[in-house]
């Protein structure tokens, strides 16, 4: 076997267990993806957006994390930022643990992060059906969106399924005529040895240079305090840039996050706001540019404060990569131009000896 054969066999291996991994735990269910229907979470997540959740031993849980569940009663009344919602028995609410209790059952005290009160229940362990692990922005309106414009189902769904229904046909009846199958067999090896994917490695290295030259201008222009810090009891955090700023704070005691009015937030250019913590508190302070989804600001500054900022120059310089892509990488079939050069060399020693 060749070494491009290995190496595309290796590709489709590795999207395989990929996809496996990925699917098997949507098909059990111990990750189910939700909708986002109320601002109560904002901005860490924002109605339209797709959260997924997965199932987790309740006795793992801690005060912070973000966790699903049902409501207790028929029916309840949970308020939100705007307005208030009425929630059916069999509608998942996602709120944050602010506390918990111990007892013969694990009791959890939640809140949404946008919500000025605590929920007026608390939540036993076993209505608890699984904690945030991610979220895509705006991808809840998918379902919706299809489902009142025809049109959309018709290019992304059925018009793609067709093409690949009638070249799957097409394929049967070529390979039907088992000489003509040969043939079409020995050209395509043909093509396939003259075949080949060129990336113009310079400018490649010139693009990603410039674009990341770029990005890391605009987003070192609107950063922030990054780093480590004591916060005093009242913490006043700028935005001086030109983009709207997301902050992040994380205590050494990561528990002392609930303790922290406001941990995180969203600052409008020119505006500034003020945080209220425990006096002489150790923390890190995380504060890049609204240009990725919050919680996936959030998850990279708990890594790290300065990840998020290298999060959003390489997410950028890829997507122009991306986008880029027609200049630097293209498909060239060798012997094309050789072709070409021998009929024009032969066209000219035929007008050489006076043959035409």
């Amino acid at each position: 076997m060749k070494e491009k054969e290995i190496f595309q066999a290796a590709i489709i291996l590795l999207i395989t267990v990929f996809l496996v991994k990925t699917l098997i735990p949507f098909y059990t269910g111990s990750m189910m993806p939700l909708v986002v229907l109320s601002g109560s979470m904002t901005p860490m997540m924002l109605p339209g957006d797709m959260i997924i959740e997965k199932s987790v031993d309740p006795g793992e849980l801690k005060v912070g994390d973000v966790i699903a569940f049902y409501p207790p009663g028929k029916e309840n009344t949970v308020a939100t930022k705007d307005s208030t919602v009425i929630t059916k028995e069999n509608t998942l609410v996602t709120h944050r643990i602010i506390s918990l209790e111990e007892g013969k059952e694990r009791r959890f005290q939640t809140k949404g992060d946008a919500n000025n009160a605590q929920d007026d229940f608390k939540i036993l362990a076993s209505n608890v059906k699984g904690k945030l692990i991610f979220v895509i922005p705006f991808a809840g309106y998918l379902p919706d969106t299809v489902k009142k414009n025809k049109n959309i189902l018709l290019f992304t769904v059925i018009l793609p399924a067709g093409l690949i229904i009638f070249d799957e046909i097409r394929a049967i009846l070529l390979y039907s005529n088992p000489a003509k199958a040969r043939k079409v067999e020995k050209e395509q090896k043909k093509i396939a040895r003259r075949t080949s994917y060129v990336v113009k490695g310079k400018r490649l290295a010139a693009f990603i240079l410039i674009t990341g030259i770029l990005f890391t201008g605009v987003v070192a222009h609107n950063l922030g305090e990054n780093g480590h810090v004591v916060l005093q009891k009242e913490q006043t955090i700028k935005n001086q840039g030109f983009f709207s700023q997301v902050y992040v704070l994380t205590p050494d005691d990561y528990e002392q996050r609930i303790a922290i009015n406001f941990w995180y937030g969203v600052i409008t250019p020119d505006n500034e706001t003020r945080v209220t913590v425990p006096e002489n508190t150790p923390a890190i302070i995380s504060s890049v540019p609204y240009i990725l989804p919050v919680f996936w600001i959030i998850s990279l500054s708990e890594i790290n404060p300065y990840f998020p900022v290298f999060a959003e120059i390489g997410f950028y310089t890829f997507l122009s990569m991306l986008f880029l892509l027609p200049l630097w990488y293209r498909k060239s079939i060798v012997g094309r131009k050789n072709k070409i050069k021998f009929r024009r060399l032969f066209a000219e020693w035929k007008r050489a000896l006076h043959l035409t």
